[in-house]
């Protein structure tokens, strides 16, 4: 979104990513706003881009944090970045975009990791993991292998944690073999071996309001829990749901939109490609109670929306996929069902334009277009648009 504004205006990250980390909050968010509005005029989008909600943290926000992992000689170091570890730069460089918490568990880690007992660890580590919530907080070993001698060591490495402070709720290591650049999206655990408890519960758990979700900890789940609140609440006042409608929750993932809106609604049907996400939404409506639930573990595709239970008026749509976009047909599929409203989550502006043509095409007009600093301190925005039939009223 930064490529809107000249370069001189948007300083120089001192961790990559995190361009704007260095302003004033409200310079961040006036230089957020500008380049929002001068992206939505250049390409001549429909709907004027509402004031940016801010996040209530503004800095230390983030719950899961990630620093890759390289030894040399006998030391350890947590870096962000493309680049490979040098001797001479920082064992590890704190962000101001995560808690300090974190920060205290990464000094702690790159400690452990530099000690010859567990090198064998550092040796095979692709990423070090922190999830969680501000109230819990667990660590994630991503390995490139998993065998013998490297288990057992994990396993002595994650019993130094039980007794960390700050407190350690759960430890796992991953495996990774091909050590993607996403850290826990590059593939699902499919095999029992991928995927391993070294202690702790089974999974995480996160609160917002009166609403207690479980996820798994591989499942993707907001980085900044402090605007959820604020992505719930937008998200009931643009859908403006009623109790005779139904609500199709697609990238529904452990159920956070869905079970946030199950009790206005009169059922829900939630989709996401990711097995352990589904499941952990069933848990979490199973629990909750909150209204007639039904959460499928599907790949998000023309056919997968075509199969759905009949469609028509009395149906709002909510659809919040990756950065990358959603496929080819999904935009026409779902404009062919005739719901009454959607609301399109983007978390990034690139896909915005193809979308809104799609929609356009499909029927489709935009009545409001609400963002959202959900990534403090960096040049990225989620910007919620919600269309409804053009021939509606406006």
């Amino acid at each position: 979104m930064l490529g809107a504004l000249p370069r001189e205006r948007r300083g120089r990250a001192t961790i990559p990513g995190e361009d704007l980390a260095h302003l004033d909050y409200d310079a961040e968010l006036a230089l957020k706003q500008a380049a929002l509005a001068k992206f939505w005029q250049k390409r001549g989008l429909d709907g004027v881009p509402e004031e940016l909600a801010p996040s209530p943290r503004a800095r230390g926000y983030r719950t899961t944090s990630k620093r890759r992992v390289e030894l040399i000689g006998d030391r350890a170091y947590l870096f962000l970045g493309e680049r490979n570890a040098q001797p001479g730069m920082p064992t590890f460089v704190a962000s101001s975009l995560e808690p300090d918490e974190h920060a205290d568990l990464f000094r702690l880690l790159q400690a452990k990791l530099s000690e010859p007992s567990f090198a064998v660890v550092a040796a095979h580590l692709n990423w070090l993991v922190l999830r969680g919530s501000y109230a819990e907080r667990a660590v994630i070993f991503n390995v490139d292998d998993l065998f013998g001698p490297l288990v057992r060591a994990l396993k002595a490495l994650a019993r130094t944690l039980t007794d960390a402070r700050p407190a350690v709720t759960a430890a796992y290591a991953y495996l990774d073999e091909r050590g993607s650049d996403y850290y826990l999206e590059s593939r699902r655990p499919g095999r029992s071996l991928d995927f391993k408890k070294l202690f702790g519960p089974e999974t995480l758990r996160v609160r917002h309001g009166d609403l207690s979700l479980g996820f798994h900890p591989t499942s993707f789940s907001q980085i900044n829990e402090s605007a959820v609140p604020v992505l719930l609440e937008l998200a009931g006042e643009l859908l403006a749901p009623s109790r005779g409608e139904r609500l199709i929750d697609l990238y529904c993932g452990y159920g956070l939109f869905s079970l946030a809106l199950a009790g206005r609604v009169r059922d829900v049907i939630g989709v996401d490609a990711a097995g352990a996400s589904v499941a952990a939404a069933k848990d979490n409506a199973r629990r909750l109670r909150r209204g007639a639930t039904r959460f499928l573990a599907r790949r998000i595709a023309a056919e997968t929306v075509e199969q759905l239970p009949a469609a028509g008026p009395d149906e709002i749509v909510l659809l919040d996929p990756p950065r990358d976009g959603v496929e080819r047909g999904v935009i026409e599929a779902l404009a062919a069902r005739g719901p009454r409203g959607v609301l399109h989550v983007f978390c990034g502006v690139d896909e915005i334009p193809d979308a809104l043509a799609a929609w356009q095409e499909g029927g489709y007009g935009v009545r409001r277009v609400a963002p959202v600093d959900l990534f403090p301190g960096t040049p990225h925005l989620e910007v919620l648009v919600y269309l409804d039939r053009s021939d509606g009223p406006a």
